[in-house]
């Protein structure tokens, strides 16, 4: 049995990557009046794609970058340069309020995207600070080949020269206060969301009450203000992730589900890692 509020967001029509205003404007409500994991569960319950449930699922995440940040606005974060090995090689920097240099992974740069949060070098060390996406000497384009996952979110490389930062946010050791984070934050609501959208969409004989109880047990350990995972929350994260795999949803969004849930397998890696770790 669901609980009432997910069965009310069932009812609700779906909103889509492919309306973006309504999706813009639905979410901003959900923003203002749910949990984020609440609000992750809510949007991937009223997904209709599994991309529209990541684009919530990454601007509920971002508000863990800036809590400030306008439900309205969306903004994403840009960390990645080509050939990139270590942060300490980062070639981006920020002086004198602007940032020049390119990077290469920026999710709707070209369109839709307000704010971009970049983690530069600096003469203090890595920071992060927001440029607006219509700033002067921000150049965004197509980044060469498209990713092989949610193709419906189209990644930009993205140059800046000189483009003038908003000196209202900053935040110094970014690496550790913003990227490290991110990445928890990402990872949960994302895993959140994707559940809400294969509830959405299963096949109506399906089995789903242990589906339902792993995301009360993760959204019920989520902290907005958490500095990445602690144990309970990685074994929340991996069991939720283990019954997602399992659940049996009709032919015709198999093949996008399996395309898609490859996001999840990403950070597998680091995850790992991370558990090595806490033991």
């Amino acid at each position: 049995m669901l609980p009432e509020l997910w069965m009310r967001a069932l009812e609700m029509p779906a909103f889509s990557v492919t309306t973006p205003y309504t999706l813009r404007i639905n979410l901003a409500r959900l923003l203002r009046t749910a949990s984020p994991a609440e609000a992750a569960i809510i949007a991937g319950l009223r997904s209709d794609l599994p991309a529209s449930a990541f684009l919530s699922a990454y601007q509920i995440a971002m508000r863990a970058v800036d809590p400030s940040l306008p439900p309205e606005q969306w903004a994403c974060l840009c960390v990645s340069e080509k050939r990139l090995r270590s942060l300490s090689e980062m070639e981006t920097y920020i002086e004198g309020g602007a940032v020049s240099g390119r990077k290469s992974h920026a999710m709707l740069a070209m369109d839709g995207i307000d704010w971009l949060y970049v983690i530069a070098r600096s003469s203090s060390g890595l920071i992060c600070q927001r440029v607006s996406s219509k700033a002067e000497g921000v150049s965004p384009h197509p980044a060469k080949p498209g990713q092989p996952v949610i193709p419906e979110l189209p990644h930009h490389v993205v140059d800046f020269t000189a483009s003038p930062v908003d000196a209202a946010y900053r935040v110094d050791d970014a690496h550790q206060r913003i990227n490290k984070p991110f990445r928890y934050h990402e990872d949960v609501m994302t895993l959140l969301a994707f559940a809400g959208w294969v509830i959405r969409v299963a096949e109506v004989n399906t089995y789903l009450q242990r589906l339902v109880e792993c995301m009360q047990v993760l959204a019920g350990g989520y902290c907005a203000n958490a500095a990445g995972y602690d144990k309970p929350q990685l074994d929340a994260f991996d069991a939720l992730l283990k019954e997602l795999m399992q659940v049996s949803i009709p032919e015709e969004f198999q093949q996008t589900w399996h395309r898609d849930r490859q996001l999840l397998l990403m950070g597998q890696k680091a995850r790992d890692i991370i558990r090595s770790r806490l033991a």
